[in-house]
């Protein structure tokens, strides 16, 4: 899906939800890719469960960057694995259930692997798809869910990473938007057709004015870490 598609989908439905926000951004997997962002591991702890609902978020496992990969810092009590995901030079927490953990977030923690390690876009594309050839990847076997409701959630834009708006995301493999009637800007979507290919569902108006009410002190200080403020 195209980045200039992604963003008007995510702009127009924001704009149904609510009055639309200068700040939102495409939920774009595919722009290319900045530098790669470390933060220190209290910040980066905070930041990946941040993607949950209040409710979830002390008992999930939790996975952080360092310099030779993503390395376990927290086990968890519940399904959920959140980690701040760098795919396509982004930078955004996410949290996975079980079987996301299983089959999605590891081509997500080595795309930030071969980025440090100086691979193009290309190349990264390259090696995740030989990955699936290979079977080192997988598509979900079951329906299931992902988590990106933190407000500090950022995609590449014009070169630039933007806060884009939070949203939950439905595991829908090889689905288009013809399986569901999605529609670009009307309806709930299908982002990256594809083995990992997900339904996106955004945020309405009083969930986002709550969980930027809850997180407002967090934002901030992410923003400072990444240089957007």
């Amino acid at each position: 899906m195209k980045a200039k598609a992604l963003l008007v989908a995510l702009m127009t439905l924001s704009a149904t939800a609510q009055s639309s926000s200068a700040n939102d951004a495409e939920h774009n997997h595919d722009a290319p890719g900045g530098k790669v962002i470390l933060l220190a591991r209290d910040l980066e702890i905070r930041l990946a469960v941040n993607a949950l609902p209040k409710e979830l978020r002390d008992g999930a496992a939790v996975l952080v960057l360092e310099s030779n990969g993503y390395v376990k810092v927290r086990s968890g009590t519940n399904p959920f694995t959140c980690i701040v995901s760098r795919r396509g030079g982004n930078f955004y927490p996410v949290c996975f259930d079980e079987e996301g953990t299983r089959t999605i977030l590891p081509a997500f923690a080595d795309d930030a692997v071969f980025r440090m390690r100086g691979s193009s876009e290309q190349e990264i594309e390259q090696k995740l798809a030989a990955g699936f050839a290979q079977g080192r990847y997988r598509p979900p076997s079951r329906p299931g869910i992902a988590y990106m409701l933190s407000p500090a959630t950022y995609m590449v834009n014009s070169g630039k990473l933007t806060r884009t708006p939070p949203h939950t995301m439905f595991y829908a493999p090889f689905l288009t938007d013809a399986d569901i009637g999605g529609v670009l800007g009307k309806t709930a979507f299908v982002d990256r057709p594809g083995p990992h290919g997900m339904i996106i569902v955004l945020a309405g108006e009083k969930e986002r004015e709550a969980l930027m009410s809850e997180s407002q002190s967090l934002v901030d200080e992410v923003e400072r870490q990444i240089g957007l403020k």
